[in-house]
């Protein structure tokens, strides 16, 4: 039965934590959004599909985020206890460094323990979900969508657009070229002007072009027929934009063991790194905490917040660095844990010798 110590710590550590992860979680949202209402504005980017790509963002983005909510969770319930000096009667009543970490895990191992099955499972398939929610964007990207001078492929490069420029306001676009390549001869069109509409005739998205030249023949052959048109539709082809499933980051935890890609293996350590950071960082804020109680609860905060900066950095680089070469994979990313465990064990240290 627990007693009331555990029962109030852990209340404390899932009230703190909820509210600091619905605050980390707010502001990553607010960012996202505005960047998708940005690309749908420049029909870069589907209405239909942004609480798709927000949700699945907010899913990602909660794994990524937990090993900083539970630091400065930690973090603040302690120097809450310092500065209304209830640590001091836990400390009277025999409750040490080992006995608090004690009642701290028990909050803290479940959230480590469904942080480790949504890293090492959960992630790569929110990941391959918005992949393919990406991919189908791209594929119904409007004709606002394309890049003035810039070619754009279909078919494998058998049917290519290029358009001068865009204007957003008539959702038209001026001085297309449209290569398209057939078993039947090869079809060049140009047109002053161009404009999107939806054709049932044609069996959907189409290009209406005005005031064009159309050219038909074979390459490399001297005939071909030229056709002047005040206004030609032609049908816009599917992209044919297919994801890799075998990239590392939608690889299973099982395909990346197997794997004796160094990619695969910095993926792997990538996503073993995610609840070991989380571990790591929460013994931290252990020494972190300790204040004097005219300092308030927010004394360390902002040196949690770059040792966690600089902790996180380093272990970005050195996933990059596994995944070129240029650092062996053992022991890879564990040299950069092995640091932070240097540094928790030197601030606990120092609290030792001047309690």
């Amino acid at each position: 039965m627990l007693s009331i110590l555990n029962r109030y710590f852990s209340r404390e550590l899932a009230l703190n934590f909820l509210a600091v992860s619905a605050v980390l979680l707010a502001v990553i949202v607010s960012k996202s959004f505005g960047t998708l209402l940005t690309k749908v504005m420049d029909g870069k980017l589907p209405a239909d599909v942004v609480l798709s790509m927000l949700g699945l963002g907010i899913l990602d983005s909660s794994v990524l985020l937990a090993p900083f909510a539970l630091l400065v969770t930690v973090l603040l319930v302690l120097g809450r206890f310092y500065r209304d000096s209830e640590i001091y009667a836990m400390g009277s009543g025999g409750m040490g460094f080992f006995r608090m970490l004690g009642h701290a895990s028990l909050f803290v191992l479940p959230v480590i323990a469904v942080l480790s099955y949504a890293s090492l499972h959960s992630v790569p398939e929110i990941a391959w979900q918005m992949e393919k929610v990406k991919l189908q964007a791209k594929e119904r990207t409007s004709l606002l969508g394309l890049v003035p001078g810039r070619f754009v492929e279909a078919r494998r490069g058998d049917w290519v657009v290029f358009v001068e420029d865009t204007d957003r306001e008539s959702a038209s676009a001026r001085n297309i070229f449209i290569y398209d390549r057939r078993k039947e001869g090869a079809v060049v069109e140009t047109a002053r002007s161009v404009h999107q509409a939806g054709l049932a005739e044609l069996g959907g998205e189409s290009l209406v072009l005005n005031e064009g030249r159309r050219y038909e023949g074979f390459e490399g052959q001297e005939e071909f027929r030229v056709i002047t048109f005040e206004q030609h539709a032609v049908r816009i082809p599917e992209l044919g934009i297919s994801a890799n499933r075998l990239e590392p980051e939608f690889m299973s935890i099982m395909e990346l063991v197997r794997s004796g890609r160094t990619e695969d293996h910095a993926e792997l350590q990538w996503r073993l790194s995610i609840p070991l950071a989380a571990a790591l960082l929460v013994v931290l804020a252990f020494p972190l905490s300790v204040v004097k109680p005219r300092q308030g609860r927010f004394a360390k905060l902002g040196l949690a917040i770059v040792i966690y900066l600089i902790y996180s950095n380093l272990l970005i680089l050195a996933e990059i660095w596994v995944a070129d070469g240029k650092l062996p994979v053992f022991p890879g990313m564990l040299a950069v844990h092995a640091l932070m465990a240097v540094l928790i064990a030197g601030f606990l240290l120092k609290q030792r010798m001047t309690a």
